[in-house]
């Protein structure tokens, strides 16, 4: 009976031949009374043509309705997935369930078919950007190919998502025992393997390399992606261009251009990719402001060497604990690299939004025997402020970016640009990174780079801070005057000296016993006035400790940063970036407003001393110590004590119904409680999460927050002799929010999110994987639409509005000005509208 020729299968363009075919197949099924016994003789509903599905015992709209539901809402899982066809019927389906049958649906490209299965974390990873765009990128393309588990080191487990050191140690030690896994079950019983480090890895994997090629077409494959989107960088951008920039103030933001990006992404097969992305930052004018691209190749083995990735273009490379390189424009605090804070270690094409600290050359990742290097070469324009000698004084990230006029209006007497200035310097930069492995998942490593300028350096705060204001300059303040200098004056004959070069040099250290990992990284910067190895401007160490059971992780990092240790690639852990709390941040008392910039964007870590502990310990089935957070650090500027306690825990008395407790307490100074800038912080944020059928999702949230400043002297002080103190001055600001969120699916590729706040006082929330600092008196809401058009294709439209009240009827660029009785200022209460539009399509 399996070689009788399917009648279903009968085509042709002819209305007799199908016709025909109809009736020869009526007349078979009738006489024997049952549908051919095997699946492959029944007529599958995921591939059937309209010609086959009229031949079907139901009438022509009903056919024409379940290929509609076919192409544009979903494939069928099951015959009884024709119950959600308009117009089906109890009695057709009965009829049916003997004729049709519901094979997965068998796509042109095997690899897209893999990614729709993993559409839930696919989705997850395009909407995140920023720190980690480079790692996000491998992650989609290895949802399509996995790669082959037994070919992994150490390096490349380590860098996925909660796959900690101890785990990826483990994978390799029952490798090795096994001579190779060869299912998932093997992997899962790796000894010492948690299940939440297998979860997060099972996808990216697969088990031979048959397996890896299996169905993978050879020809070009790849994505691309589309954002537009006009979300501010600041939570009222209005009000910084209207103070700075009065002229300005009249059109506000009006004349702001949204940000654009267009990102491709090539597999050229044999190892080969390639990229390309343009970027328009909010307020730049070309659609291309930042362009970056690169050809790459992959996992090539060349006899006992294996070359692990090779980049010409734009690339993106990290090292260590991030201390001598990461380059990145964007700053993630306390990034401990464990859990979902992964850096992406080595060499990886770089199509993230970052400018300033791009790179753009060459760079080659290898492995042969126990050695691992890394290597690159750079060269490219950087922004900068420019002093009147022609010399820079900081590396400078120009976010949002203002007019030309507002960048090119300060020059010297000879003509030349001072002060921020786009394209400032060139930089050519040279460095790489050697690891030896001297144990399964222990090495020991060097790092560092040597970057050339056609301008020397002078760090000088005088410079950027208007004369009148000068004298304000304190101890705090140091963080910007101990920045990198290679301008030196003999102080006796007057002579000076330039050095148009900076170095950066490191050592670092891995070693995993049983379930303990210690990690250590130390660096400095090289003095350029002594030899290489003999003096140093200022140094920079950082070691963490790591230990896990299946229910227990703990966590201990000390770090010790000088305030000559300005390496502006710096990345590692830290609870603020260099210039948070100096008198960058007073635009005011600025030589120019635009230095303020220096303040809000260098991702720099702050110089400090601190020591950090967190902890998760899951205590049983209902309930789960979430995060448990102690972190205790100095200001190395003016040794300003600070601390910061999180703790977080969730509660599940039944599985889809949770709730979550987040209490934060921070402090600043207070061992000096006369210092005014003294302050004490308290949060709370409490959660309901209700898991609901067809994975949608109600979440209820309430949070409060107080921040109590020291007393004002002039003001909490008795007005008389005897009489108490009344406590005036005694500020603070308070914090109160109420929101919710409901997402609802309303097909496998059609879901709907809403959300809907009212805040009053300061606010951070993440909205549909974009992160949000608010501050006022407001009702915000906003709806988010992902629609699945097909397997290739995703779109994502995000629309929120927050309509605030006014903070004070006082005009702050009018203030003072002769205004009779009338208020400077009206009740106007301010609307805004923010957008998103992100398109994906993969190919």
């Amino acid at each position: 009976m399996s070689s009788k020729p399917n009648p279903f299968r009968c085509r042709g363009p002819a209305p007799g031949r199908a016709l025909a075919c109809g009736c020869l197949a009526l007349v078979l099924l009738t006489a024997a009374g049952v549908c051919a016994g095997a699946p492959g003789d029944k007529l599958d509903l995921n591939r059937a043509s309209l010609d086959e599905l009229l031949v079907l015992p139901i009438p022509a709209e009903l056919a024409q309705r379940i290929l509609d539901y076919r192409t544009y809402v979903r494939y069928f899982d099951n015959v009884y997935d024709l119950m959600d066809v308009d117009g089906m019927t109890a009695e057709y389906l009965q009829q049916l369930r003997p004729l049709v049958s519901t094979l997965p649906p068998d796509p042109a490209d095997a690899s897209i078919a893999r990614l729709s299965a993993s559409y839930r974390q696919a989705r997850r990873f395009l909407g995140q950007e920023g720190t980690n765009e480079g790692l996000v990128d491998e992650y989609l393309d290895q949802l399509r190919d996995p790669v082959n588990v037994n070919d992994l080191d150490l390096f490349d487990l380590m860098s996925y998502q909660n796959v900690s050191p101890v785990d990826a140690t483990n994978i390799l030690l029952a490798r090795q025992r096994l001579g190779g896994f060869e299912n998932a079950r093997q992997l899962r019983r790796s000894q010492g393997l948690r299940y939440w480090a297998y979860r997060n890895l099972r996808d990216f994997v697969v088990y031979s390399e048959e397996e890896r090629t299996e169905n993978r077409p050879d020809r070009i494959r790849g994505s691309y992606e589309i954002r537009y989107y006009d979300t501010p960088y600041f939570e009222d951008d209005r009000e910084v261009w209207n103070g700075a920039f009065p002229e300005e103030a009249i059109k506000g933001t009006a004349y702001f251009k949204p940000h654009l990006t267009n990102k491709l992404r090539l597999d050229l097969t044999r190892g080969f990719k390639a990229g390309l992305l343009t970027h328009r930052n909010l307020g730049e004018e070309s659609w291309r402001q930042t362009l970056k691209g690169f050809v790459g190749l992959n996992h090539q083995k060349l006899g006992p060497l294996q070359l692990k990735r090779l980049y010409l273009g734009s690339f993106r490379v990290g090292f260590g604990q991030g201390l001598v390189m990461d380059n990145t424009d964007f700053v993630l605090y306390r990034k401990t690299g464990f859990g979902w804070n992964k850096r992406p270690m080595g060499v990886r094409g770089d199509l993230s939004r970052s400018r300033e600290f791009g790179l753009n050359g060459a760079a080659a990742e290898w492995r042969i025997g126990p050695l691992h290097a890394t290597c690159f070469y750079s060269t490219g324009k950087k922004d900068g402020i420019l002093n009147e000698d022609g010399s820079v004084n900081q590396y400078v990230l120009i976010k949002p970016w203002p007019r030309e006029e507002l960048l090119e209006r300060r020059l010297t007497d000879s003509g030349q640009p001072t002060g921020v200035t786009r394209d400032a310097f060139s930089e050519k930069i040279i460095g790489g990174n050697l690891k030896f492995m001297l144990g399964t998942g222990t090495f020991v490593g060097v790092s560092g780079y040597e970057a050339r300028y056609d301008r020397p350096f002078r760090a000088d705060a005088r410079t950027l801070i208007r004369p009148d204001d000068t004298d304000l300059l304190q101890a705090r303040d140091s963080e910007i005057s101990r920045g990198y200098t290679s301008v030196f004056v003999d102080p006796v004959t007057g002579e000076r000296t330039e050095h148009k070069y900076r170095a950066v040099l490191g050592t670092e250290f891995q070693t995993v016993i049983q379930n303990v990992a210690l990690q250590g990284e130390y660096a400095w910067l090289h003095d350029p006035r002594r030899s290489l190895l003999q003096g140093d401007l200022g140094d920079a160490l950082i070691v963490n400790a790591f230990t896990q059971y299946e229910n227990l992780h703990l966590l201990a990092i000390y770090r010790d940063y000088d305030l000559g240790f300005d390496n502006p690639y710096n990345r590692a852990f830290s609870n603020d970036t260099r210039y948070e709390m100096t008198l960058l941040d007073a635009w005011y008392r600025l030589e120019d407003p635009l230095y303020s910039y220096l303040e809000l964007n260098t991702p720099q870590p702050k110089p400090e001393r601190g020591l950090f502990f967190a902890a998760r310990y899951r205590l049983s089935r209902h309930f789960t110590l979430t995060g448990l957070q102690y972190d205790q650090w100095e200001r190395k500027a003016d040794g300003m004590d600070l601390q910061r306690w999180t703790f977080k825990a969730e509660f599940q008395p039944i599985f889809n119904l949770r709730l979550r407790l987040r209490q934060r307490f921070s402090s600043r100074s207070e061992t000096l409680p006369g210092d005014v800038r003294t302050f004490q912080n308290w949060e709370t944020r409490w959660k309901l999460v209700a898991l609901l059928s067809n994975y949608n999702r109600l979440e209820l949230g309430f949070l409060t927050s107080n921040v109590q400043f020291p007393a004002r002297q002039r003001l909490s002080y008795p007005a008389e002799p005897g009489d108490s103190d009344s406590g005036v001055g005694l500020a603070a600001d308070p914090s109160n929010v109420l929101w919710a969120s409901y997402q609802h699916n309303v097909t496998a590729g059609l879901r709907f999110v809403g959300w809907a706040a009212i805040y009053d006082g300061f606010f951070w929330v993440f909205e549909g994987n974009e992160f949000f600092l608010v501050d006022g008196n407001s009702f915000r809401s906003g709806l988010k639409i992902e629609s699945r058009l097909s397997d290739q294709l995703l779109m994502q439209l995000k629309v929120t509005r927050d309509h605030r009240r006014p903070r004070t009827y006082v005009d702050l660029r009018e203030y003072g000005a002769p205004w009779g009785t009338e208020p400077e200022g009206s009740y106007v209460p301010l609307d805004q509208m923010f957008f998103r539009l992100q398109i994906d399509y993969t190919f």
